[in-house]
């Protein structure tokens, strides 16, 4: 019987480090969940990264393969030793791993709770999982009860509204240290979620000039146009630099966008005008040396989280910590029940198969039975099955729903020889 299982780095168990090492751009997750899927102990397979986290949820009959293909798997994406990835991973069984996932789905589990922008990335996650062929029935009915979950706590409690985006909490940021963002010229590099959104938040923020660029000229115009503003090719904006109030930096390149050097050539031209440079990328866009310029803030995703920590969670947070614990057991119980279904289904089936062989042979050694004494030795072999399967078909169901209800499943199948 297939389990739900789980193997996951987020940015309580792992440094920014090795985060940034294990990064998973959107164009390169198809190909890693299918590298996940990959494997004999893998039945489905599905991939949920994110700037703070790498999560892996499987379907399997063999946890221990499982678990140790997974970190692997993970090792090999970063390109870092195996050790490295056990001493960060925190791995979950099914009743803890559908939890789990319900958890991160609503923002519960993200360094600004409540953030949205995990809904669209677990729909893309599961989106890469089916596009790979790595997502079954078990993954598919999962990631989907996960969302709607999410949707269900984010309108009947006010996780939603108060959490905020890490976007949110760095424009914050930003705002404060430039005494305002009205006016202020920025520079955002990359057009994907996290910057199309710091587009349209620094609009309503009533920004200045809005320059766009990204390594995809048509998405950096496209994104220019909704917001009205510029647009400029991938190696044209180093005098935007010179002249700007922020930078967003949010590629999924691996290695730095901008360095040290020109950020301090940069703002040397600009006579060291304050300057924050948000790097809301991971792997990390920015030289981590650029705080070292005079007049530059560098906020990256690390300090972030420490200040969305210190926000406190939103008051009702509990409430959603209840939508979560119901809908995952009302999912668990759906597993179950449909797992437990064809077990007794098989079981009668197994009995009912035995009493027809006996009876059958009854009437061969007893040819001249009359057919009234035939039909009460039917009749009372079945009462006999009947009465035989019934406490054990109850108990079935009733253990099923317990915490450790599978291994009673997987007893009374490899006892019956069901499966």
């Amino acid at each position: 019987m297939l389990h739900i299982h789980n193997v996951g780095i987020d940015h309580k168990t792992a440094p920014i480090e090795l985060l940034e090492r294990l990064a998973v751009p959107p164009g390169r997750l198809p190909a890693a969940v299918g590298r996940l899927a990959g494997h004999d102990a893998v039945a489905e397979a599905m991939l949920l990264a994110t700037c703070n986290r790498l999560e892996a949820f499987v379907a399997t009959e063999r946890h221990s393969e499982a678990t140790c293909h997974v970190v692997e798997t993970f090792a090999g994406l970063g390109g870092v030793p195996d050790h490295d990835v056990w001493g960060a991973v925190s791995i979950r069984r099914e009743t803890g791993a559908v939890a789990h996932l319900f958890r991160v789905a609503c923002g519960l589990d993200s360094m600004a709770v409540g953030e949205e922008q995990i809904v669209a990335q677990l729909r893309s996650a599961l989106r890469a999982a089916q596009e790979a062929g790595a997502a079954g029935p078990a993954l598919t009915a999962l990631a989907e009860c996960a969302l709607r979950t999410s949707k269900r706590a984010r309108t009947e409690t006010r996780v939603g509204q108060t959490g905020i985006s890490l976007v949110h909490a760095a424009l914050d940021v930003a705002d404060g240290v430039l005494g305002g963002l009205a006016g202020r010229t920025a520079l955002l590099i990359g057009t994907g979620t996290v910057g199309s959104l710091a587009a349209r938040l620094l609009r309503q923020r009533r920004a200045g000039e809005i320059v766009v660029t990204s390594r995809t000229p048509a998405n950096a115009v496209r994104i220019a146009e909704e917001v009205g503003g510029t647009a400029v090719a991938s190696g044209g904006w180093a005098a935007v630099l010179e002249r700007c109030d922020l930078v967003v930096s949010s590629t999924g390149a691996r290695g730095r966008v901008l360095d040290a050097g020109r950020m301090r050539a940069a703002r040397e031209k600009a006579g060291h005008a304050p300057l924050v440079a948000l790097d809301l990328a991971m792997p990390r866009d920015i030289d981590p040396r650029c705080a070292e310029v005079d007049g530059v803030r560098l906020v990256h995703l690390e300090e972030l989280g420490r200040l969305a920590a210190r926000r406190g969670r939103p008051d009702d947070v509990g409430r959603a910590e209840d939508i979560v614990a119901e809908q995952a057991a009302a999912f668990l119980a759906r597993r179950i029940e449909t797992t437990v279904k064809p077990l007794i289904v098989a079981l009668r089936s197994r009995a009912r198969e035995a009493a027809d062989q006996e009876l059958t042979r009854l009437a061969r050694r007893l040819p001249g039975l009359a057919e009234r004494e035939r039909a009460e030795t039917i009749a009372a072999v079945d009462r006999i099955v009947g009465r035989l399967l019934h406490t054990p078909t109850v108990r079935a169901k009733e253990l099923a729903a317990a915490p450790d209800g599978r291994l009673y499943l997987e007893a009374l199948s490899r006892l019956f020889d069901l499966m």
